[in-house]
């Protein structure tokens, strides 16, 4: 028993050290932002790694197993195998992911790191953690994910995944697999794979001998690294499948599709596999169908670590087969390695400067409730609140100011391309569309108060909390806040820049110059001027606002950055910029540009509309589409007369008239690795919007991310018209191409395709022809 118990130790001794010094995270962010990734009670934090070092670690902790057993088990085959899944925490009211989403700041030393990895689970146990929580782990993952990797091989969306698939052999293979209640498995090949043809069977009896359960919250899914034996069974009566032993209690038809390096540099194999599963007493109900994803190490390099004498050899092999998994996760599971926004900014500590932004919002909302008659500024022209003998008013407003667009369909096309504006009119009454990238971030408004700047978020008008970045110095816009007027108010999106890991404001609109000039009232190409100009700051102060050096200053917390407009025609263009790493999209221009974007915002010249804009469009990519929803209360006894009814149904909806709630449970079911992320991201922020997609060629519902910084889900209108715009599948080429086409020249677009489409009929036929006459 002994033997058994200390490899454990190995890696339970290497990760206590870290351990150790991250149990004081918990009395070092009690006091963080609420919702921060490093909430202090969850356990599972307490032990963070490198990823790279924890599979080193196993790798070695394996060898030490296999190389520990008893002399009459060293001659059985063992395997070392990694999977993709989902580890279970055992706390929450409902299953959860043992951890949040997004990568995690760990104070160790005094000193915040990222981590991407953290052990969560060791067997068997060493002493050290005999007491620590265990989780479980469900393997598997979705069918969006296993058709994105394996419908046409490895994914070539990008240059790298050419090159990679490139330097792939692909085998095919199908075995049907009986299962028995002792752990002994009969394996039926099918010859050929396509067929129902089986082969000779053979048994084979699996043992865990290892196992370290690793989480990755930056990535889709978590990591189990095993070390097993196979056992072979001598049975000569296996050859047809109808002189198997009775008991079997599961059988499994396995499809796989297993993916290795041509040159073989690489130790790994990659097993993608369709699992079909049945029970012996299933009786009429359907059989399961789920999707896993292994990576094996190859038997000659398995023998090759576990036999060596050289431990100095063994190490250096392990760090080596350590950093080629990795790279291969990075390929299937990417890890978004990126603090999320929330990360970066904190609760504003000053009330009152609080409440003087949310009334100057709730002044911007009165003004064009009143024909842009009525300005009563919260804030006094040379900062502070205004007196009311002044004719100061700080009144919040009854929701969020912030212009809304609507969804782009088809139609609108026409729309936009007949609405050119006329430069040569001075602006004076052009009503073309300005176009920017869709930069995926989080709204805030910017309010300058003269004392200091608040960020006000969708639900501030409710929650009274505004935010401001995580403090670097007393004043975090000290470099800007003395020479932008008081009263301004910039909207714009909070992102974090890729490359550089930090956050910036994109500003893509003005609303107020000051305290006393408010500017949304005027036709959107004169507020773009605003913006160019920053007509917001004083005279001869002397200050660049949007310096493009202050991007690379780690002494600005968070800089200033324009959003580039661009005139229809040239959205090819601006597309151009839009970069897919890692499963991403990343529009880059210059330094300053790097960051996420998800789709096409189309500005029309007119007048800032305080809530929604039917005339202000966005696109997305159709695989970024998503409808915010609310979490409903548990209803009792759903579904009593289905065979569902024992599950743990996600009850949601959407907004109805007259604040009614339209339930959307019936429609909108999530994946079980899903459904434990969203439930792990409620846990630790609390929000009750989540923010969810639907995969139209898998019919599947995917989670994205939950929303605290809004109070309700889209209405129904939006979601209609969200599920039309996936109907209608506009994609990104017939964007570019009808864009482009030049004012007053006529759009050819249909008539294009169609032609192209016959042309490929044309080639498709020929293919036909020329392998009909070759086959006689």
């Amino acid at each position: 028993m002994s033997s058994n118990k200390r490899p454990a130790s190995v890696i339970g001794n290497i990760v206590s050290q870290s351990a150790q010094l991250a149990k004081r995270t918990a009395v070092e962010t009690s006091n963080g932002t609420p919702g921060s990734s490093t909430a202090p009670s969850n356990p599972f934090l307490s032990r963070p790694t490198p990823p790279e070092v924890a599979i080193k670690t196993f790798l070695i902790q394996a060898r030490s197993t296999a190389r520990k057993r008893p002399p009459t088990q060293r001659n059985q085959p063992v395997e070392i195998e990694a999977r993709l899944g989902t580890i279970v925490s055992p706390y929450g009211s409902h299953d959860m992911r043992a951890l949040s989403s997004g990568a995690k700041q760990i104070p160790i030393k005094g000193v915040n790191r990222v981590f991407h990895a953290f052990v969560c689970n060791i067997s068997p146990s060493d002493g050290q953690n005999a007491n620590a929580p265990k989780t479980n782990f469900e393997g598997g993952i979705t069918r969006s994910n296993y058709l994105k990797w394996t419908s046409g091989g490895v994914p070539t969306s990008t240059s790298e995944s050419a090159t990679i698939k490139s330097q792939l052999s692909e085998v095919e293979y199908v075995e049907t697999v009986f299962c028995y209640l002792d752990q002994t498995r009969i394996n039926f090949p099918h010859n050929p794979p396509q067929s129902n043809v089986l082969g000779r069977g053979h048994q084979e009896r699996k043992e865990k001998l290892s196992i370290v359960d690793i989480a990755l919250p930056a990535a889709p899914y978590d990591l189990r690294l095993q070390l097993a034996s196979e056992v072979p069974i001598e049975n000569r009566r296996l050859e047809s499948v109808n002189n198997i032993p009775n008991g079997w209690n599961t059988k499994r038809v396995k499809r796989r599709r297993s993916y290795s390096r041509i040159d073989k540099s690489f130790a790994w194999r990659v097993d993608v596999t369709e699992v079909t599963s049945s029970h012996a007493k299933q009786g009429t109900q359907p059989a399961e169908v789920g999707y896993e994803i292994e990576m094996e190490l190859s038997s000659s390099r398995t023998q090759e670590l576990i036999q060596t004498s050289d431990e100095a050899a063994a190490h250096k092999l392990a760090e080596n087969l350590a950093r080629q998994l990795w790279f291969m996760l990075q390929q299937i599971n990417p890890t978004h390695d990126v603090l999320e926004v929330d990360e970066f900014l904190q609760v504003h500590p000053d009330t009152e400067a609080t409440k003087l932004a949310i009334g100057q919002c709730g002044t911007i909302k009165r003004f064009i409730e009143s024909g842009c008659q009525s300005w009563r500024s919260a804030i006094a022209p040379g900062g502070g609140a205004a007196e009311a003998s002044d004719g100061g008013e700080c009144k919040p407003p009854r929701n969020f100011i912030g212009c809304m667009p609507v969804n782009f369909s088809r139609h609108n096309i026409e729309e936009v391309q007949r609405s050119d504006g006329d430069e040569s009119n001075n602006g004076s009454s052009s009503v073309g569309y300005y176009l920017s990238e869709k930069t995926d971030g989080v709204r805030y408004l910017m309010v300058f108060t003269g004392k200091t700047v608040v960020l006000i978020d969708r639900a501030s008008h409710e929650t009274k909390k505004a935010f401001q970045p995580k403090l670097h110095s007393e004043n975090p816009f000290s470099n800007i806040l003395s020479a932008v007027k008081p009263g301004t108010i910039l909207d714009g999106e909070v992102v974090v820049h890729r490359k550089l890991r930090r956050p910036i404001f994109i500003v893509f609109d003005v609303l107020a110059n000051s305290a006393s000039e408010p500017i949304l009232h005027l036709p959107f190409e004169q507020r773009l001027r605003h913006l160019k100009a920053a007509s917001f700051v004083k005279k001869d102060a002397g200050v660049d606002v949007f310096n493009s050096a202050s991007v690379n200053d780690p002494k600005v917390p968070l800089p200033l950055v324009r959003k580039n407009f661009v005139k229809r025609v040239d959205l090819d263009h601006l597309l151009s910029n839009v970069h897919e790493e890692r499963g991403m999209r990343i529009y880059k221009h210059g330094e300053t540009h790097h960051h996420l974007t998800d789709g096409i915002i189309f500005q029309p010249n007119m007048p800032y509309v305080c809530g929604t804009d039917v005339n202000l469009l966005k696109w997305k990519y159709l695989d970024t589409v998503t409808i915010d929803v609310e979490i409903l209360p548990p209803k009792p006894n759903f579904g009593r007369n289905q065979s569902n009814d024992n599950e743990d149904i996600l009850r949601v909806g959407v907004m109805g008239e007259d604040s009614t709630t339209v339930d959307m449970t019936r429609y909108l079911r999530l994946p079980s690795s899903e459904r434990h992320r969203l439930e792990a991201d409620r846990n630790e922020n609390g929000s009750k919007i989540a923010e969810v997609g639907f995969d139209p060629t898998t019919g599947e519902w995917y989670y994205r991310t939950m929303r605290p910084d809004k109070v309700a889900p889209n209405h129904i209108s939006t979601v209609l018209g969200t599920l039309l715009e996936l109907a209608e599948s506009l994609s990104t080429e017939e964007l570019r191409y009808r864009m482009s086409i030049p004012s007053g020249t006529r759009d050819t677009y249909a008539k294009d395709v169609r032609n192209m489409q016959k042309q490929l009929l044309e080639h498709q036929r020929r293919k036909n022809k020329a392998a009909a006459g070759g086959s006689r």
